[in-house]
């Protein structure tokens, strides 16, 4: 069998030019009791992804750069589709999934599962950081993350979130056919298992493939630094 082994393409960051993106930073994913944070436990703990995205996060305020937030989101009317969304959310239909009562009522958001981590919520909620419009499905397709990206200029996305093969490598997978670089943060990610394998494992053979850079956290922010001093 032939094994194609390759680097990724190194990826030099400009930091007027760079934004750190992030999705599903929310209660349901990275919270005990959260509703889907029982699939990623275990990967949450071996790769310690709650402190690396932190980390990341701190970094990016510290050192000025634009952060976009992708949160997923899922209103009353959405059940009209949503088991018929394919295998995942069939699933997700049936467990109160980011749930929320109405775009434009909070009653009952503060805490749930839909809600940020409460020691997060000083570098999503702090005016700064852009918190786009919900992802319906596994990707940016269905909200204005690409579109955020472009008012502001951005070529290069460091790119983190709990949900590696699913949620955030179809971000990747829009960011990069946008045109951008992507970097993908393989420790400040995490990925479920089924009967077929290892979703994390899938998601970093993907990485490989795909993104132009894939580095640790420790590299992520050495490297955001230092592109603020160049």
């Amino acid at each position: 069998m032939y094994t194609f082994t390759h680097r990724n393409p190194e990826m030099q960051l400009d930091k007027k030019h760079t934004a750190l993106v992030v999705t599903d930073i929310q209660n349901e994913f990275l919270t005990k009791g959260g509703s889907y944070y029982p699939l990623i436990e275990e990967s949450l703990k071996e790769h310690n992804v709650l402190a690396h995205i932190e980390e990341l996060l701190k970094c990016a305020k510290e050192c000025g750069y634009y952060v976009i937030h992708s949160p997923h989101y899922y209103y009353p009317s959405d059940g009209q589709w949503i088991a018929t969304g394919g295998a995942i959310s069939d699933f997700l239909a049936g467990i109160n999934f980011v749930r929320r009562n109405d775009p434009l009522n909070l009653d009952g958001f503060a805490g749930s599962g839909a809600d940020y981590p409460e020691h997060l919520k000083k570098y999503l909620q702090d005016g700064h950081t852009c918190n786009t419009s919900p992802h319906k499905g596994a990707s940016s397709q269905t909200n204005d993350v690409i579109k955020q990206l472009r008012m502001r200029r951005i070529e290069k996305v460091i790119m983190a979130g709990p949900v590696g093969n699913i949620c955030l490598e179809g971000h990747m997978r829009d960011i990069i056919e946008a045109g951008l670089e992507v970097a993908m943060v393989r420790d400040a990610v995490a990925g479920s298992r089924n009967e077929e394998g290892d979703a994390y494992t899938a998601a970093m053979v993907n990485y490989r493939f795909l993104a132009n850079a894939v580095w640790t956290t420790e590299e992520a922010i050495k490297r955001m630094k230092a592109a603020v001093q160049s």
